[in-house]
């Protein structure tokens, strides 16, 4: 998978926009179900991942999106990690609620 988004990057770009114009949703849509800053969906269209905010928080917007336009989120999740450098780190809520459990010793639910 990831070797087919990087394909696709080095083509011209994910051509997210153009994904979603075939969808047939505005920003705006997306921005009112997910409750994602328009700001947050042109950096992802434009592929600057950069602007978006940090770890999990990136991954689960890069997702959400995906989801909304019908894109493969797993192409669209590798390409965000591999600009933002996260390809290498772990899938985050399981392993920070291990952390969280060893900081505290008790479950927090």
């Amino acid at each position: 998978m990831a070797a087919a988004a990087f394909r696709r990057a080095a083509q011209g770009g994910l051509r997210l926009a153009e994904a979603r114009a075939r969808r047939g949703v505005t920003l705006r849509e997306i921005s009112d179900a997910t409750k994602i800053s328009l700001r947050f969906l042109e950096a992802i269209e434009a592929e600057e991942f950069e602007k978006l905010p940090g770890g999990v928080f990136a991954v689960s917007y890069l997702k959400q999106y995906a989801a909304a336009i019908g894109y493969p989120e797993q192409d669209l999740v590798e390409a965000g990690r591999a600009r933002l450098g996260l390809a290498g780190e772990a899938a985050g809520p399981m392993k920070d609620e291990r952390r969280l459990r060893s900081l505290l010793g008790f479950p927090l639910f």
